[in-house]
């Protein structure tokens, strides 16, 4: 990891203008300053802006780093929060920014499977930070409220399901759906682990139906026998098509993605 992070922050630095200084460095990025310009009317607009950036580690851009910057001056609105452990959150509004991210490589009608690096259109940018001391949040927090974006409520990150049900499944956990027991819910997510493991990708329960009904009920009219051996077809030739999907974005990444 400090390799990691020594790569971002040199990075980073190598993005910073002749006529900028790093006012605050961290995990979360840099803040810079070209200094102060006065307008007409006798306002000062300062120069600072923040500096994120981030490696890819999806196709065809494995390994490589990026970066976006975002102006004080064009924040229109934010607000500040905690994270479930207390540490700080900052969220800002800003026009829209383009960013590579994340993206399936792959959809077919609603299932999506695959990694690929796309342009991503972005109007919120969200910044989590380690503690109150980090100099970052100090740096962007400072400022902030000397500029004109509108201050929102206040955030609260919430850990959803109870303590017990977190350190039961021996995993953070990120989100529960229904009211099961603690035991069916573990069932649930080891169902679902393995059911990605097998077919390296998501297919939507109404698509696996629909397509089982699509043989099971011609095979009926011919055969009620027949029923079994149609789905069982069909299921290896969902996992055939997207394991081979699957093996074949792999192949194409670049040799070097560390």
């Amino acid at each position: 990891m400090g390799s990691v992070a020594c790569e971002r922050d040199a990075y980073l630095r190598g993005q910073v203008e002749p006529d900028e200084t790093v006012l605050a460095t961290g995990s979360s990025g840099l803040v810079t300053d070209r200094g102060s310009l006065a307008v007409g009317s006798g306002e000062l607009v300062t120069g600072r802006r923040i500096l994120l950036a981030w490696r890819l580690n999806w196709p065809p851009c494995v390994g490589e780093w990026t970066h976006d910057a975002i102006d004080f001056e064009e924040i229109t609105a934010w607000a500040e929060g905690r994270q479930h452990d207390e540490r700080p959150i900052l969220r800002i509004t800003h026009p829209s920014h383009v960013r590579l991210m994340w993206a399936p490589a792959h959809r077919f009608l609603r299932f999506r499977w695959g990694n690929r690096t796309t342009p991503t259109s972005h109007e919120e940018t969200e910044l989590r930070f380690s503690g109150n001391r980090d100099p970052v949040f100090a740096a962007i927090r400072g400022h902030l409220g000397q500029t004109s974006a509108v201050r929102a409520a206040p955030l609260r990150e919430q850990l959803p399901g109870t303590r017990e049900d977190r350190h039961g499944s021996g995993e953070r956990v990120l989100r529960l759906h229904g009211r099961g027991s603690g035991s069916l819910r573990q069932l649930g997510w080891r169902l679902r682990s393995v059911d990605h493991q097998i077919h390296h990708g998501h297919i939507h329960w109404w698509v696996r139906l629909g397509s089982w009904a699509l043989l099971a009920v011609p095979a009926w009219l011919v055969s009620p026998w027949l029923v079994i051996p149609v789905i069982v077809l069909v299921k290896a030739a969902w996992v055939i098509g997207l394991q081979w999907s699957w093996r074949r974005t792999i192949r194409s990444w670049p040799a070097a993605t560390k």
